[in-house]
């Protein structure tokens, strides 16, 4: 099977022109699209329609940094969401999630919206400096820099533990009706 910038056509690297990737896949989407196989072989419409999956698949992960980055791990051999695989959460991570996680209870027990809204707020610039650092790092990667797999692995499980925090923080929300 292909990987997902073999179906688009793009070199294999993280910092991608958008506007030539969405080009690439409505380029291809027109070509391969079932409609224009609908008098072929029935072998030729189930090629179409299997093609037209994989590349909407290639377009659904690589249009999205954080699922490209964790594509690209992926293919290098740090799956990052495979929790039982190699690729392990820093101790000092899970210490302050634990923390934050304990934090977040006991204010969502004491319904104290101000310390929510404080930890949400650190939790997301913890989460843009690990974007940012996964941006560097990519800088790095595409010019042929295997060496930072492992760091930028790192960085991809912090930001899914920032995520799971940031998800409990809008339920929530959600659940008070409120907007902070």
């Amino acid at each position: 099977m292909r990987d997902f910038f073999e179906v688009l056509g793009v070199p294999r690297q993280f910092h991608q022109p958008m506007a030539e990737l969405e080009e690439r896949f409505r380029t291809l989407s027109k070509q391969l699209h079932p409609d224009r196989f609908a008098r072929a072989t029935p072998k030729e419409r189930l090629s179409s329609v299997q093609k037209t999956t994989e590349l909407n698949d290639a377009w659904r992960v690589l249009r999205d940094p954080v699922k490209r980055a964790e594509y690209i791990a992926k293919l290098e051999g740090f799956d990052v969401a495979d929790e039982k695989g190699s690729v392990k959460a820093d101790p000092a991570l899970l210490m302050e999630m634990m923390e934050k996680n304990e934090q977040l209870h006991d204010a969502r027990a004491a319904s104290d919206a101000k310390t929510i809204i404080a930890l949400e707020e650190e939790v997301r610039a913890a989460r843009t400096a690990a974007l940012e650092e996964i941006h560097e790092l990519f800088t790095l990667y595409d010019s042929g820099d295997k060496s930072v797999l492992p760091k930028i692995a790192e960085a991809l499980v912090a930001l899914r533990y920032h995520a799971r925090l940031l998800e409990q923080v809008e339920a929530w929300q959600e659940g008070k009706g409120v907007e902070l």
